[in-house]
């Protein structure tokens, strides 16, 4: 049997796999509960952060695991107990066993030089890809995640400040992206020459949800297509992904040259498949809150649904829409397994 790494990487090239990749989203949050370790240790520490996806991914019959949203120990600067000062311009809670949140940012202006020095997240999610264990990384496909140029904008400045100024100033919006677009370039060289083939565009907050269409066509978009390209250029995959409904936006992702889209379960998997592919893989889309305890005759009818709904198509991976929920029950990661064909029972 093919291994995830080929069944993920034939996928996205839309090459024909033994059987539908088995990838729901598993990162930090379900893979420190998993390992038993407090989440805000997890994320502050780059060697039990690899530790906690290469446990389950040794576990677990998946076919990959995502780094995403932790720091290098000596990146953040302690506060108090839970909060964190990084790169001198954003502070962050990080809950003992939740996603950290962005509690307040220094950043007021779009002309602020930082924009173009901050790392974010970055640091810490390149040592732990590189303290991954070499078996992991050759038989599983290890995500590295890279935050899109525009939901880095919206880290620094702010997520309404952002929105607003989309309106407000929409000039100030596109030199600022510009001056960002660089960074975010240099951090994906970097992830790709320490030894990805399966790079994480998370534009989370390019949602249909939150920007429209036209919106997203200007500012979101170019970034996209110039990141998709320096993932390739650099010999890796891209899979781009972004939150809620993007229906919309669907089109304009297709002429995105990533190489695969993660589709979120408000999104239809149908229309999905028929827009993006053969351009773009899709990924999904599965309700990630089936995962949880006494959802599971609920599941493994969502998932049958899902691989007949894809009827045996080139470029189909079966995953939750969003992120794996940290009170996820093993059994659930089983039953995803046994529909996709990658275990009998």
């Amino acid at each position: 049997m093919q291994s995830g790494f080929e069944t993920t990487e034939r996928a996205l090239l839309k090459s024909p796999t033994e059987y539908p990749p088995c990838f729901p989203l598993i990162d930090i949050a379900f893979a420190s509960s998993y390992l038993n370790r407090p989440m805000r240790e997890v994320q502050l520490d780059p060697r039990l952060h690899a530790n906690a996806l290469c446990t389950c991914a040794d576990e677990l019959p998946v076919d990959g695991v995502y780094i995403n949203l932790g720091l290098n120990s000596g990146q953040g600067r302690c506060l108090k107990k839970d909060t964190y000062l990084i790169d001198e311009a954003l502070t962050l809670v990080i809950p003992e066993n939740d996603v950290l949140s962005v509690h307040s940012r220094d950043i007021t202006s779009l002309e602020d030089e930082r924009i173009e020095t901050a790392e974010l997240f970055h640091p810490g999610m390149i040592t732990a890809f590189k303290l991954m264990r070499e078996e992991i990384k050759k038989n599983h496909a290890v995500v590295v995640g890279i935050t899109g140029t525009f939901s880095q904008l919206a880290f620094l400045y702010g997520i309404p400040e952002l929105l607003m100024a989309l309106l407000d100033q929409p000039e100030a919006v596109r030199k600022a992206l510009e001056k960002r677009h660089p960074v975010v370039l240099r951090q994906t060289r970097e992830i790709c020459a320490a030894g990805a083939r399966f790079i994480w565009i998370g534009e989370g907050i390019g949602s249909g949800s939150l920007i429209s269409p036209e919106q997203y066509r200007s500012f979101v978009l170019p970034y996209e297509q110039s990141l998709a390209q320096e993932i390739r250029k650099g010999g890796a995959l891209s899979l781009l992904h972004i939150c809620g409904n993007v229906t919309s936006a669907l089109p304009d992702i297709a002429r995105s040259g990533v190489d695969g889209f993660d589709v979120d379960y408000p999104v239809d998997l149908r229309e999905a498949l028929d827009i993006l592919l053969p351009e773009v893989a899709v990924k999904g889309n599965i309700n990630p809150s089936l995962f949880l305890k006494d959802h599971q005759n609920e599941l493994e009818s969502s998932c049958w649904e899902a691989k007949a709904i894809s009827g045996g198509r080139r470029g189909y991976i079966m995953s939750t829409g969003c992120l794996v929920p940290r009170d996820s029950v093993v059994e659930s990661f089983h039953v995803m397994a046994r529909i996709c064909g990658k275990q009998s029972k």
